[in-house]
């Protein structure tokens, strides 16, 4: 089954209230625990604010391409009757959008929202043909009409015309048993058409121990001086803030004069003066109550975690969330006896009437004063908060969904209705009070088309530039030769490359023509990219890539998933190897990286790197973090061709006697230079072997360079082969004996795999990546002194001329056919 869940519920106005915390925490545990079903997003493009973080809270769960985004012309608002041509147009556009995906069922969390902000949770008319269900969160608004309906007869219009949608509603899924009994009762709502699911609280709702500091801090920032009583929540009428302020200067001298009363939550001025007001004619003192104003979560869980006592004093409630909160927080929770309070607190002895100050009165005194009363309240909380769980709620309405859909598996929905968007905006635009930008709208309607074939786009902007030859280059040579050769199945391979000059990428295709050998007559266009695209930047270029962060979020935001290859965290967690200011280089593009869709690094022991670091970097995202493994065989890497003039006279030098390789750009973290000198000791006490170094020069390394250069050995025993072509360097691997693997840190070590594809035995320093890679078919050595490769060369050389040297030709390695399949899945896996 494939469910399609509306979420401008948690973007509209109401994301600031509970409606928005459980519409958004509800849909989270359906993404959970979707088993075998389908699971799609749909956002609203108007409401862009929130698009990014509810990406990313779904990231985990969802693929990129099931997070739809729907675009229309702002503004929608249903309060401005100017608003009413671009509203109804962006009804059929998101109907439209809802028809292209198919779903079995369409779940709409919130219908209420749209008048005040550009929300479009319509249900009826629709052109799609799934079965629709609704959230009902309560019928305050309707039973409470003096207070909410009648003083704004626009907005009372509005709330009864979205009410009478609920008629068009196949199911409705209430947060309580009370508010399922509101919508019978209230909307004519059949019994059999409405299911309670319940609700829940975050997970950050739980017990917390706050240090002296900690609490002093709160405390005095709040204005808090004593122990407390606390009441969290909006200040709606019905919310009784006036009762509890009431109840509390009817409590004896002595508790008055041992808590205060907290009111935590945003509110308007005019409410805050009106409370401020009673205070005073209730004759207490602006020091006996505090009011906090809008608090972050971290507050709110302190102030739950330390209140003495926690009173939810309102008289109509749909769940009661806050109640719940605190409850989960373990603190001992009074609650009136009203709606679906009874529900959340579930504890009759707990409870009190809210439209008597002198029962609420009573029953705080009791719990400040009976100690046995105290520690049941105390108990109580935590039992009866542990028996809702957001898991249990997307259960029961995964059940609701599937005895209305059926339960076979994932279908196509069965929507074989064909598109009537364009004609009927067209009757739309032919009113005579239209006045509507065509432009925009002729942009809305092509950002809501999916691609029929989406795309793979391959970011090679640092190889379109220079090939610098090096195993990064390597690694993006062979993936996206393999990828142009044979596209993952159902995608279109498209090299793309941007500068940092301007944001926006370009597709590479003259590059490729040159790279596939073809003849150049392609022009750069500017990129197109949609829903189910994927991008993925195989190449390394922070300077660019992180100019272009802006883009990756504004493709995100249209359904494009973006990923990064992570060869590395060397310059962050070995910065004495490189120059000054790479580390926070590397840090700050790994920022990019991370506020993406997924990273794939090209080992275990990278990603753990990356894992260990995400959690104490500064970075907030949490990105998917998976691993796959590089290829070895160099014919399949677009390899570079040609040799040197004494190619012939150096490769009959390397088979005249046991030759040691190393192969890698000359750079500190390298380890060339203990190699030098260990085979410099090797010749000093007579063994006659042979040391050739394949790499360009680095950074850092000028004396080495020199010394290599100068070298009374060179060219007879020493060799250091500078930028050589793949062609020659397989050659090289031929007629070698051993690799030296001697780096102090690696991604990957891309040489040992090509060396075991030739079955040429390894030593390698022991570091976990190596062991990852080489496992028990390398020689190990440990320490940064001469002497310890030294007697790892000597150990090796002696086992060798005894057959007994670990063998690299049953060593595991892939093809870059099956390495670039590999990335492919890490990066499209849901």
């Amino acid at each position: 089954m494939r469910i399609l869940i509306d979420l401008q519920g948690a973007q509209s106005a109401s994301r600031h209230r509970g409606i928005g915390r459980s519409t958004l925490a509800h849909a989270l545990a359906m993404a959970r625990n979707k088993g075998t079903h389908e699971v799609f997003i749909l956002l609203n493009g108007m409401l862009q604010e929130s698009i990014r973080p509810i990406r990313d809270l779904f990231a985990p769960w969802l693929p990129a391409s099931h997070i739809r985004v729907w675009q229309a012309i702002a503004p929608v608002d249903a309060s401005e009757d100017a608003n009413g041509t671009r509203r109804a147009i962006a009804q059929l556009l998101r109907d439209d959008v809802i028809r292209e995906i198919q779903p079995d069922v369409l779940h709409v969390g919130s219908l209420f929202d749209g008048f005040g902000d550009d929300a479009v949770p319509d249900i009826w008319p629709r052109s799609h043909s799934a079965f629709v269900a609704v959230t009902f969160h309560d019928a305050i608004p309707l039973i409470h009409r003096e207070i909410y309906l009648s003083p704004n007869p626009a907005y009372e219009q509005y709330y009864l015309r979205q009410a009478g949608q609920l008629q068009h509603a196949d199911l409705i899924v209430s947060v309580s048993a009370s508010a399922r009994d509101e919508a019978v009762q209230h909307f004519a709502i059949p019994s059999e058409r409405a299911v309670n699911i319940s609700s829940s609280v975050d997970d950050v709702f739980r017990p917390v121990s706050y240090s002296k500091a900690q609490t002093q801090s709160l405390e005095k920032r709040l204005k808090i001086e004593k122990k407390y009583i606390l009441y969290t929540g909006a200040t709606d009428e019905r919310k009784n803030h006036r009762g509890l302020i009431e109840a509390f200067a009817l409590l004896p001298k002595e508790l008055r004069s041992a808590y205060q009363l907290v009111l935590g939550g945003g509110l308007p001025d005019e409410h805050r003066q009106q409370l401020e007001a009673h205070i005073q004619a209730c004759n207490l003192g602006s020091d006996e109550v505090v009011i906090t104003g809008r608090l972050s979560d971290d507050d709110l869980v302190q102030l739950y975690n330390q209140c003495a006592l926690y009173v939810f004093p309102s008289w109509h409630e749909g769940f009661g969330l806050p109640a719940l909160e605190a409850m989960a927080c373990g603190a001992p929770t009074l609650g009136a006896n009203t709606t679906s309070v009874p529900e959340v607190i579930g504890w009759e002895r707990a409870m009190f009437d809210p439209h008597q100050p002198e029962a609420i009165a009573q029953k705080m005194a009791a719990a400040l004063t009976d100690t046995d009363f105290y520690q049941a309240l105390k108990t109580h909380a935590l039992t009866q908060a542990a028996s809702f769980s957001w898991n249990k709620s997307a259960k029961t309405a995964w059940t609701a969904f599937e005895s209305l859909a059926g339960s076979s598996p994932v279908s196509s929905a069965g929507n074989s209705t064909s598109s009537q968007l364009l004609p009927a905006v067209a009757q739309l635009l032919a009113q005579p009070d239209a006045s509507v930008d065509l432009f925009a709208l002729s942009q809305a309607v092509a950002s809501n088309q999916q691609n029929a074939q989406p795309q793979l786009l391959v970011d090679v902007s640092e190889l379109i530039v220079k090939d610098a030859r090096t195993g990064i280059q390597r690694v993006v040579r062979s993936i996206l030769h393999e990828w142009l050769s044979n596209p993952p199945a159902g995608y279109e391979v498209r090299a793309v490359y941007a500068t940092d000059k301007k944001l926006g990428y370009c597709y590479a295709d003259r590059f490729v023509q040159q790279f596939r050998g073809q003849l150049q007559d392609a022009q750069d266009a500017v990129i197109d990219y949609g829903v189910g695209d994927i991008f993925i930047a195989l190449d390394m270029q922070p300077q660019v890539q992180v100019f272009q962060a802006p883009f990756y979020q504004r493709m995100r935001d249209n359904g494009v998933a973006i990923h990064f290859l992570v060869h590395d965290l060397l310059p962050i967690t070995m910065p004495q190897y490189f120059p000054d200011g790479a580390a926070a280089n590397h840090a700050q593009w790994l920022r990019v990286a991370a506020r993406g869709d997924g990273i794939v690094c090209v080992s275990q022991a990278t990603a753990g790197s990356l894992k260990a670091w995400l959690q104490t970097s500064a970075s907030a995202a949490t990105p998917r973090v998976r691993h796959f493994h590089l290829g070895a065989d160099i014919q399949s890497s677009v390899p570079s061709t040609g040799r040197p003039a004494n190619s012939s006279t150096t490769l009959t030098q390397l088979s005249a006697r046991i030759t040691f390789l190393m192969v890698g750009t000359l750079e500190p973290r390298k380890g060339h230079e203990q190699g030098l000198d260990a085979v410099e000791e090797l010749w000093r006490v007579g063994h006659d072997i042979n040391l050739v170094i394949v790499g360009k020069q680095g950074w850092d390394v000028d004396v080495l360079a020199k010394r290599l250069q100068e070298h009374p050995q060179r060219g007879k025993r020493l060799f250091w082969l500078e930028g050589i072509s793949d062609e020659f360097l397989d050659e090289v691997y031929k007629r070698a004996d051993c690799l030296i693997a001697a780096s102090f840190g690696e991604g990957f070590g891309l040489p040992l795999i090509e060396a075991a594809q030739r079955q040429l035995p390894i030593v390698a320093r022991d570091i976990p990546v190596f062991r990852e890679v080489a496992g028990e078919h390398a020689h190990y050595f440990d320490g940064k002194q001469t002497d310890a490769l030294k007697q790892a060369l000597l150990t090796w050389l002696e086992l060798n001329s005894k057959g007994l040297a670990p063998q690299s030709k049953n060593m595991p390695w892939l093809t870059w056919k099956q390495s670039s399949e590999n990335l492919f899945e890490a990066i499209n896996l849901s």
